[in-house]
């Protein structure tokens, strides 16, 4: 499949009509998403593989995952509407996508999750929010701690948050990059936005996982609070705002 193919599927995936400020949520546009899963697709980690998508949303990413050719597909949310919306886009596209309603913060400290993904896809929370400060850390340790020793962690981060990030990654022993910085179109979607839309600019990450890393993430992380984990690398960060705007409901742009 073709990326122009990729995109036009993916435009047709239904969002959720009630987006939560508290969960930062921001459908990913289906041009990202396309951009994303066909890097994943060129580095061999898609057609044939494991993919966990983390904060699945309505579904875009593990749809586009399957549309690809993964052997299994598996989202986890910790919204219940999200997750509804998802199983019907499912139907839609009839592709093998299995949902799970949970807590990603929490996946981690499971050891039989650990590793049981060939790739991880994840378009989390920004995690600059007063409070949810630190959740886009814990979103990045559940998803190495999901992922194979071979495998990666694609994921979508305000690129403000880059020299964080990349310290915090590099003190676990994974190794991250950057492949690209992108702009994520956020519309108007919550009554404390004040503009039809805004461009955010956002890192793309490819994060390798690497030998080191199943030793240099303590254990302790499994059980701590999404704040703990945050200050447990290089310490919290300020607090800055995602952006202004919202994503209309309906088919087109979905998470």
């Amino acid at each position: 499949m073709k990326l122009k193919q990729l995109v036009a599927s993916l435009e047709q995936v239904r969002t959720w009509d009630s987006p939560k400020t508290r969960l930062e949520q921001y459908p990913t546009p289906p041009d990202l998403a396309a951009h994303l899963l066909m890097v994943a697709a060129q580095d061999e980690h898609i057609e044939g593989m494991h993919v966990a998508d983390l904060g699945c949303g309505g579904g875009v990413l593990g749809i586009g995952a399957a549309l690809l050719g993964a052997v299994q597909v598996v989202g986890y949310d910790v919204d219940a509407e999200a997750l509804e919306v998802a199983s019907e886009n499912r139907e839609e596209f009839e592709v093998p996508l299995d949902l799970v309603h949970c807590d990603v913060t929490k996946l981690a400290g499971s050891r039989a999750m650990q590793n049981r993904f060939d790739c991880v896809v994840m378009n989390p929370p920004f995690g600059t929010q007063p409070d949810s400060n630190g959740i886009d850390v814990a979103f990045l340790h559940a998803a190495l701690s999901l992922c194979s020793e071979n495998g990666a962690v694609y994921s979508l981060h305000k690129s403000s948050t880059r020299p964080f990030l990349s310290k915090t990654l590099k003190s676990w022993g994974a190794l991250p990059e950057v492949v690209a910085e992108l702009k994520f179109e956020i519309p108007k979607m919550y009554r404390h936005h004040t503009k039809q839309s805004v461009d955010v600019a956002v890192d793309f990450w490819k994060i390798s996982k690497g030998s080191e890393v199943a030793e240099l993430l303590p254990r302790e992380l499994a059980s701590m609070s999404v704040q703990e984990v945050a200050n447990s690398s290089t310490g919290a960060r300020a607090a800055q705002g995602r952006g202004h705007g919202q994503r209309k409901p309906g088919r087109g742009r979905s998470r």
